[in-house]
């Protein structure tokens, strides 16, 4: 691994004005680790700084958003990680020369790897380039292609309805011996089946939560943007009208309001939301159309990365 320490720098009129802390970067394998430790930031009643990675292009530094850095007044430490995924395109990876850190009034902070002054204040956001119109040929051969593929899902999603159906009679036949056994032998223990299989999901209590919105997932590392279009976070969203955050320990988990049962999930595992959490009445204040008022009504969740 290769490691470095670099001065971190308050600019003002594109030149670096005064030293206000340091950054610890370690360089290893498609990762990047920058450990900021920063003071007397003088940022007045601001407690948040937007954080980008940069690299240049014609002299002019082009940002690329990581998240946002939260209770920084007086004082930063927090931790970058980033991989070729969180800097727009893979190929910028290699490019990343530092980072720049701007407050809501736009001052601006900056640690360059190559201790070269840069024009922070000239910094443009990267965006993604807008693909070429398609060719004739290209739009003939794709509508080609989309007509088969429908023509294939249609197939497909027969075979897997029809499947569906009958897993769902054996379930139900199965559920039937079960209850024919209870009544037999009047013992409990297969009472307990459905309630340990809800605890298997159920996470510790010491949690702290957050309700959020869709859009807040902004607040979260770039590499977890991608989060805020997962189908089955929509859906939760839409029917219960938030999200939440769940800090525990130095774990994050980002959690999908629902209902817990069998089926639902097996879908959400397949989206990347295996853990169910029940909520405990006053863990979360919700109004009365975000939430179910029977069932086990809790949170899906899976762990995120984020910058503390």
């Amino acid at each position: 691994m290769e490691q470095f320490i670099r001065y971190l720098y308050e600019y003002r009129n594109g030149q670096p004005s005064r030293n206000v802390g340091f950054v610890k970067v370690g360089q290893e394998e498609g990762q990047t680790t920058v450990h900021i430790h920063g003071k007397g930031l003088q940022l007045g009643k601001e407690t948040e700084l937007l954080l980008y990675i940069f690299y240049m292009e014609e002299a002019v530094p082009v940002g690329i958003l990581q998240g946002t850095i939260q209770n920084i007044n007086p004082a930063v430490n927090t931790r970058l990680i980033f991989t070729a995924e969180d800097t727009g395109q893979s190929e910028n990876y290699e490019r990343i020369q530092g980072i720049i850190m701007e407050s809501r009034s736009k001052r601006k902070f900056a640690a360059v790897w190559n201790d070269m002054p840069v024009d922070v204040e000239g910094m443009r956001l990267w965006e993604e380039a807008e693909p070429a119109p398609p060719t004739m040929t290209e739009r003939l051969q794709e509508a080609a292609v989309s007509e088969s593929a429908r023509e294939s899902a249609g197939a497909e999603t027969d075979r897997a309805a029809g499947q569906f159906h009958e897993e769902e009679e054996q379930e139900e036949e199965r559920q039937e011996k079960r209850e024919e056994t209870e009544e037999r032998t009047e013992q409990c223990g297969e009472e307990d089946e459905a309630e340990e299989e809800i605890d298997a999901y159920i996470l510790p209590s010491n949690i702290q939560y957050r309700k959020i919105r869709r859009q807040d997932i902004a607040m979260l590392p770039r590499c977890e943007w991608r989060l805020a279009n997962n189908s089955f976070l929509l859906h939760g969203y839409y029917n219960y009208h938030h999200l939440v955050l769940m800090e525990e320990g130095d774990e994050m988990w980002l959690g999908v309001p629902g209902v817990y049962h069998r089926r639902e999930a097996r879908a959400a595992e397949a989206f990347g939301f295996g853990r169910f959490v029940r909520l405990d009445e006053g863990d979360v204040e919700l109004a009365e159309d975000e939430r179910e008022g029977s069932g086990e009504f809790g949170y899906w969740c899976r762990r995120v990365r984020w910058m503390r």
